[in-house]
């Protein structure tokens, strides 16, 4: 009964309260920290070979199985998607969201440099080339 009684014998403090916490609401509001694009790495690493002057075929047998077959077992594999044309490899490893990215793209790195000693002795006539990239860094193997 308080709260009605007030109202009804002093509208205008009434009127005048319930415009202040208004207000109060609408600042207290906009200095509200709302983070819709959180900080967030993606764990993601990518592999990018060229092998000039050989076949989509040839480049998808030899060079993209190859990575994707040395890639899979690294703990935290989510998903694997590549892409081979001619000269070219592309391979991208997801990891799952909690894997360190950091200890994901060494495993990485440490596999494709096994792989390119292979690569350098099978095809002594030919160029080959990786990159191992990932958001903040990437790496080049010749």
């Amino acid at each position: 009964m308080l709260l009605s009684d007030l109202s009804i014998k002093q509208p205008v403090f009434a009127t005048m309260m319930m415009v202040a916490l208004v207000v109060l609401g609408l600042f207290s509001y906009r200095g509200l920290s709302t983070d819709l694009f959180p900080d967030v790495e993606l764990p993601v690493v990518s592999i990018v070979t060229t092998y000039p002057g050989v076949a989509p075929e040839t480049v998808e047998t030899e060079v993209t199985k190859r990575i994707e077959e040395a890639v899979n077992p690294i703990e935290g594999v989510r998903h694997i998607t590549s892409t081979s044309s001619e000269g070219f490899s592309s391979v991208v490893a997801e990891f799952e969201l909690g894997t360190n990215i950091h200890t994901a793209a060494q495993d990485v790195r440490s596999k494709v440099s096994a792989l390119r000693r292979l690569f350098r002795t099978a095809w002594k006539s030919r160029s080959f080339s990786a990159w191992i990239s990932r958001k903040s860094r990437s790496f080049r193997f010749q």
